[in-house]
């Protein structure tokens, strides 16, 4: 069977050999010259001359131009045109003229279809080429594509997919053109639907890139949480024509966040109760080294009271022994006051330095407060070390609260005898000194109270030092401290206006410095009273007493009998609720803040205001510290005990004063 061929097929890119030209063109010369003979026998000439015109045409095709004009020559040659010529009766020059221009044109027109034919050819090989590369270039994506773990990809910008990987299509465990078609939506958690709709439209709306996060369900049943990344692509031209996605399947790095976040808030919790334990243990710690210290001073403070009430009760048995002596009387009443009085000093003491007094800034004389301090000071510093108190700023008066002012002194010293060895000493003094701007840290410039305690203890480096105020910080052995002595000194001084700074060096011991502004103020702030002048008498008022304790009640009713008071006394709340509603008549309200029963002081005093607004109240209490803070948010003062006559005297003065000053 022959196969027929194109002319594509027929015509070479390049001109044949030279031989096979050669007998191409011998060959077609032939046949033209066999055709004319056979045909001149019914045929005129001129026409039995275009026989020559096909050999031309294959020669010029399949040779080229110059084989086509080799053939024309030959063809004029050869060709024995003569009898042609004579047959016809026409000139020789006409014939020879009108068969070379035919032939000429047939030469040209075939060079022309040839090189049309020839460009043809290379056009559909570059294209096979290209093909080819291209389904080679192809089948590389689509090995790569498939042989890749996570989800890809391709969309139109109809939102259809022309593209899928092998993992997209296993993940449905559908068929390619199934998965191409698949609509996600039906294998999208329910919980996550309308949010990724909601984020996709916007997405693809903002022709950007953008991501999603949902869990869709794979062909095995499972839910797997698969983050995509969506990116734009565009045609050659700029226009745009779909996204590119690819897909992670981020299951196990959600559960591991999870797993993560729960062991967080699972070591959260337990941090806080490890805190919990650790601040509960640091306070239990605190309580038991504040016992300790208070036990240190049990022994000198138990003597001192000895030594007070061995005063009061011989004072008392003496006026009792000898009624009638009144030079001694009064001699032992005198001794009596001052012993109580000095008790009384010793009682705020021991509350400064267990922090259960209520705290307020005042006025003091630091002198005058660290020569009342000079005697628990050294039971505290004890035997081993020598203690010198030196105030050298007389009349210097700062805005402190005594009670932690007493307690930083105390802390300073007790850190001071616990760094020195036996037989060392350490020193309190004051000084009033005048800094400059940030002259000591970030105090600014002005007029000082330096309160320094010096040791001739181990000292500390460089290192101790930045951090001897940080909370919990300490050099002392194990259960020998807390290391908040220093912090609360530190944080005082700040409070207070002030600063504190340590200087020390190995083995040249340390100086703790508290700087407190100096104020303006009377000479005799916080001086002790020199004594109790006669209270002076006020108006006759009939005094509602609410007081539990039966000899404490006996005294006060005394007190305010004393002053021309009438007195009508009551035990509770309860008791004095009763007389108010039972409209006796009284001008003052005295009662104390803790009694038995359901109702405090406070309570009773908010019940009898409400059935008598106009009454005066006043209340009472030997209690410190929390107690009192239900007190301090009343509008009633609040008269502390101990207090005599004139104290109780002043107090209902400044309450009436008040009154009728509103």
């Amino acid at each position: 069977m022959i196969r027929a061929l194109s002319p594509l097929q027929l015509v070479p890119r390049r001109s044949p050999p030279f031989l096979m030209a050669l007998g191409i063109s011998v060959a077609a010369l032939a046949g033209a010259v066999l055709l004319r003979g056979a045909l001149l026998g019914f045929e005129n000439a001129t026409a039995l001359s275009a026989t020559t015109f096909p050999a031309l045409m294959l020669a010029t095709l399949y040779a080229g131009p110059r084989w086509g004009w080799a053939t024309l020559g030959a063809s004029l040659v050869l060709g024995n045109w003569a009898p042609l010529i004579t047959a016809v009766g026409v000139s020789n020059a006409a014939v020879v003229a009108m068969f070379t221009i035919s032939a000429a044109l047939t030469i040209l027109v075939s060079s022309s279809f040839r090189e049309a034919l020839v460009r043809l050819d290379e056009a559909n090989a570059a294209h096979a080429a290209a093909q080819k590369n291209l389904e080679v270039t192809e089948s590389r994506f689509r090995t790569l594509a498939d042989s890749a773990p996570i989800l890809m990809w391709v969309t139109r910008t109809d939102g259809r997919r022309e593209f899928a990987n092998k993992t997209y299509v296993d993940f449905l465990g559908a068929g390619f053109e199934t998965a191409l078609d698949f609509d996600w939506r039906k294998v999208l958690h329910p919980d996550d639907l309308a949010r990724i709709l909601q984020e996709q439209v916007a997405g693809e709306a903002s022709r950007k890139l953008f991501t999603l996060e949902a869990r869709f369900l794979r062909h095995d049943g499972e839910y797997r949480w698969v983050r995509s990344v969506s990116q734009p692509r565009w045609d050659p031209d700029g226009a745009f024509a779909g996204f590119i996605g690819v897909g992670f399947d981020i299951t196990d790095a959600k559960r591991a966040e999870e797993d993560l976040k729960r062991i967080n808030d699972l070591l959260a919790e337990r941090v806080q109760e490890a805190l919990a334990e650790r601040d509960e243990a640091e306070a239990a710690l605190q309580r038991a080294q504040k016992l300790e210290a208070v036990g240190q001073l049990t022994g000198g403070v138990a003597h001192d009271f000895n030594n007070l009430l061995t005063v009061v009760i011989g004072a008392l048995d003496l006026m009792q022994r000898h009624p009638g002596d009144e030079a001694r009387r009064e001699r032992m009443i005198d001794a009596a006051l001052g012993a109580a009085r000095r008790g009384e000093r010793l009682t705020q003491q021991l509350l400064a330095f267990s922090r259960r007094q209520a705290l307020k800034p005042e006025p003091v004389q630091v002198d005058v407060m660290l020569k009342e301090s000079e005697p628990l000071l050294r039971r505290a510093v004890g035997e081993a070390v020598a203690l010198v108190v030196a105030p050298s700023a007389p009349g210097a008066v700062v805005n402190v609260d005594s009670s932690q002012f007493e307690a930083a002194v105390m802390n300073l010293v007790v850190n001071a005898r616990d760094a020195t060895p036996a037989g060392g000493m350490i020193r309190v003094e004051t000084l009033p000194v005048r800094l400059g701007d940030r002259q000591v840290e970030a105090l600014e410039a002005g007029d000082y109270l330096c309160v320094a305690v010096h040791d001739t203890g181990a000292g500390m480096d460089e290192a101790t030092i930045a951090r001897a105020f940080e909370p919990f910080f300490t050099t002392k052995a194990q259960g020998r401290g807390t290391g908040l002595g220093l912090s609360q000194v530190y944080g005082f001084a700040r409070q207070s206006g002030g600063t504190a700074t340590v200087d020390s060096k190995p083995g040249k011991g340390a100086s703790v410095c508290l700087y407190l502004p100096r104020i303006d103020g009377d000479s005799s702030a916080a001086t002790p009273d020199a004594g109790q002048a006669s209270p002076e008498p006020g108006p006759r008022l009939r005094v509602l007493l609410v007081e539990d304790d039966a000899q404490v009640a006996e005294l006060v009713e005394a007190m305010l009998r004393d002053l021309g008071h009438d007195v009508r006394r009551a035990e509770h709340a309860d008791a004095a609720l009763a007389l108010l509603h039972a409209s006796e008549p009284f001008d003052l309200m005295l009662t104390d803040l803790i009694m038995p029963g359901d109702k405090s002081g406070v309570d009773l005093a908010r019940e009898a205001v409400a059935l008598r607004p106009d009454l005066p109240v006043m209340l009472s209490s030997g209690y410190t510290g929390e107690v009192l803070s239900a007190a301090e948010d009343t509008p009633w003062p609040l008269l502390r005990k101990p207090y005599g006559p004139q104290q109780l005297s002043q107090a209902i003065a400044d309450l009436l004063g008040s009154a009728a000053r509103k």
